[in-house]
């Protein structure tokens, strides 16, 4: 059995303009953290806020969320290892999923939803899979 190691890459939040401007206030001012780099998204607007040089909090704008919305939580991101390994156990329990590779990070990313239909984000770094 593999060690695919896994933990929290970053969570992601998808608001409104308004809202993700509060996001961004109180991440600052609760946790320190701040605004830096993001890569282009394909003209999708947002935000990452970084603890040190993390960027653990991916804000995207999204006007079609309401502003009172339950939950603005879109989906986790993992970190992880073992590619090969994972699409196996993926494939051979039937899930289904998606991918894509950012060569301008080294990464390749799966997706797919959990049981509960919670989003997930898998990122592998190409450097350091076979």
């Amino acid at each position: 059995m593999s060690d695919t190691k896994p933990f929290i890459h970053h969570i992601a939040i998808t608001a409104p303009a308004s809202v993700l401007k509060d996001v961004i206030n109180f991440y600052g001012q609760i946790l320190g953290l701040k605004p830096g780099p993001r890569p282009d998204m394909g003209g999708i607007k947002g935000v990452w806020l970084y603890a040190g040089e993390n960027p653990i909090i991916h804000l995207v704008e999204n006007e079609n969320r309401q502003k009172n919305s339950p939950s603005y939580f879109d989906h986790v991101a993992l970190r992880c290892t073992d590619l090969n390994g994972v699409i196996a156990k993926l494939e051979s329990n039937n899930i289904k999923y998606g991918q894509f590779e950012r060569q301008d990070q080294n990464q390749l990313q799966l997706f797919m939803k959990d049981p509960a239909g919670v989003f997930i984000e898998l990122n592998f770094d190409t450097r350091m899979e076979p």
